[in-house]
C-alpha cells in the first residue's frame, strides 16, 4: 500500500472589511482590505477545519487529530489593493488566543478551538451574577442587557468583542427588567415587555436608545416571545398574573393566565396590531429567547408558574410538551404533541447555524434546576448533548457566536454566577 503524502494543503478563504469611519462592516463592494486563511499544513487525512471571523476575532475550528504534534503551521496572507503580506504561526494549542498584527487590518485575535469541545470563560472582574438577561449578536459584538441580579433588576448594557473582555455602557433608560424580549430586527436591538411591563425600545449601538412605543397594546406580559420575520415583528405568548401584576407572599387569591395572543409591528415597533386573538396552543410563558427555523416561527413547550395560595414563593403550574410552528403568526400547525425530553419552565432556546438549541431549566418545580442541552437539526428530534460540564440553572441566556454557543446566566441556586460557556460543534 503506497505511503500516505505527509502534508495536504487545505485553502479556505475568510474576508474582513473594514470601513472608513465608525468600525461597522462595510459592504464587499467598498471593501478595502482582505485577510486570507492561505493554508493549513496537516500532518494526517484531510479534516472538515472551519473558520469563522465575527469581524473582529477568528475562529479556527477542527478535529483534534487534524493538527498533531503541535508545530505545524498555519498560514495567513493580508491583501490590500495591490499589496499582499503573508504571515505564518506555529499551531500554539487548542483554546489558545493569539494576535497577529495584520498591517492593514490591524491586530486581530486568533483563537483555536477542537471540535466538540466546550471552553470555559470564567470571567470575575466584570458583570455580577445574573438571570433572564438579554444576550444579542450585532456586527460580530455581544452585548448583555438588563437581568435579575438575585435581589433587584436591572438595566445595564454590557458589549464584547471576544466574550473575554467586557465594557460597560451605562444604565439604558428603559425601566430595569428581566424575562424580556431581547431581539435583533433590521441592525437594531430591542427590548420587548418583561416583568409585567409593556413597552418597546430598541438601539443601534447599545448607548443611544429609542422608545418605540410606551404602554403598548399587548399589554403587560412576563417572558413574552418575540421574532423578527421580514419586515415584521412578532409578539406572541407570555403569561400575567391576577388579580395583581405579581404574586405577592402568602396571597391568598393569585392566578395565573397564560396568553396565546399574537401581535405584529410593520414599523419597527412604534405601532401594533393584534393578528390573533386566540392561538391553536394553550396559553404560555417561561421560555427565554425565540426561535425562527427555515423560514417558521417555532414554539417548543413552555410553561406557568404561581405561587400558590398563602405560600412564599412561586412554583410550577403547568408544563407543556408540545411543538407548534408558523410561517406568518397568524397560520399554526402542531408539529409534535410530546417532546423527547422531560418537560420544563424558565428554559432557554435559540436557533444556530447547526440547529435548534433547548438549554437548562426549571424541570418539574423550580427549584430543580438543569444543565441538559439538546440540539435538533430539524427543530422536532432533538437529542441531548452529552456530558454538558454546564453548571445548573435556569433563565440563561444562549445565542451562537461566530460559530460557536454561548451560554450563560443563572438564579444562586445552581451557581452559574458569570461564568460564560462556549460550545464549539
Amino acid at each position: 500500500m503506497p505511503p500516505i503524502s505527509p502534508r495536504l494543503i487545505l485553502a479556505a478563504v475568510i474576508s474582513l472589511f473594514i470601513s472608513a469611519c465608525d468600525g461597522e462592516s462595510a459592504p464587499p463592494e467598498t471593501a478595502a482590505t482582505e485577510v486570507v486563511v492561505a493554508s493549513i499544513e496537516l500532518m494526517s487525512a484531510p479534516c472538515d477545519a472551519r473558520l469563522h471571523d465575527s469581524g473582529g476575532v477568528l475562529y479556527v475550528i477542527m478535529r483534534k487529530d487534524c493538527l498533531t504534534p503541535a508545530s505545524q503551521v498555519i498560514s495567513f496572507q493580508e491583501r490590500a489593493g495591490a499589496t499582499t503580506r503573508g504571515y505564518s504561526v506555529e499551531f500554539p494549542g487548542w483554546n489558545v488566543t493569539m494576535e497577529i498584527p495584520f498591517a492593514a487590518a490591524g491586530a486581530r485575535e486568533i483563537t483555536f478551538f477542537e471540535s466538540g469541545t466546550w471552553r470555559e470563560i470564567p470571567n470575575q472582574n466584570s458583570w455580577q451574577p445574573r438571570d433572564g438577561g438579554g444576550l444579542l449578536i450585532k456586527d460580530g459584538v455581544a452585548y448583555l442587557l438588563g437581568g435579575w441580579l438575585h435581589g433587584p433588576v436591572t438595566n445595564e448594557v454590557w458589549r464584547s468583542s471576544n466574550l473575554v473582555d467586557w465594557e460597560f455602557l451605562g444604565f439604558a433608560p428603559w425601566p430595569p427588567r428581566h424575562g424580556s424580549a431581547w431581539l435583533m430586527h433590521h441592525g437594531r436591538m430591542f427590548v420587548i415587555g418583561g416583568d409585567m411591563i409593556d413597552d418597546v425600545w430598541s438601539s443601534a449601538d447599545g448607548v443611544t436608545w429609542r422608545a418605540d412605543k410606551i404602554a403598548a397594546p399587548f399589554g403587560k406580559r412576563y417572558t413574552p416571545n418575540a421574532v423578527s420575520i421580514g419586515r415584521r415583528i412578532i409578539v406572541y405568548a407570555g403569561l400575567r398574573w391576577l388579580p395583581n401584576d405579581w404574586c405577592e407572599r402568602g396571597q391568598l387569591d393569585c392566578t395565573v393566565e397564560g396568553l396565546n395572543d399574537v401581535w405584529q409591528s410593520t414599523d419597527d415597533g412604534r405601532t401594533w396590531e393584534r393578528i390573533v386573538e386566540q392561538a391553536p396552543w394553550p396559553g404560555r410563558g417561561l421560555i427565554h429567547g425565540s426561535i425562527v427555523h427555515d423560514g417558521e416561527i417555532f414554539l417548543i413547550g413552555g410553561g406557568l408558574k404561581v405561587v400558590p395560595s398563602g405560600q412564599d414563593y412561586s412554583e410550577t403550574a403547568a408544563e407543556m410538551t408540545d411543538i407548534w410552528s408558523s410561517p406568518d403568526g397568524r397560520s399554526w400547525t402542531q408539529r409534535a404533541s410530546t417532546l423527547p425530553f422531560p418537560g420544563r419552565t424558565h428554559f432557554s432556546v435559540a436557533e444556530t447555524s447547526f440547529g435548534c438549541v433547548v438549554s437548562d431549566g426549571s424541570v418539574g418545580s423550580q427549584d430543580n434546576v438543569s444543565n441538559n442541552l439538546y440540539i435538533a437539526p430539524d427543530c422536532l428530534n432533538f437529542v441531548e448533548l452529552p456530558d454538558a460540564p454546564l453548571p445548573m440553572r435556569h433563565a440563561s441566556a444562549v445565542k451562537e457566536f461566530n460559530g460557536t454557543l454561548v451560554i450563560l446566566g443563572g438564579p444562586p441556586a445552581g451557581g452559574a454566577g458569570t461564568a460564560i460557556w462556549q460550545y464549539v460543534p
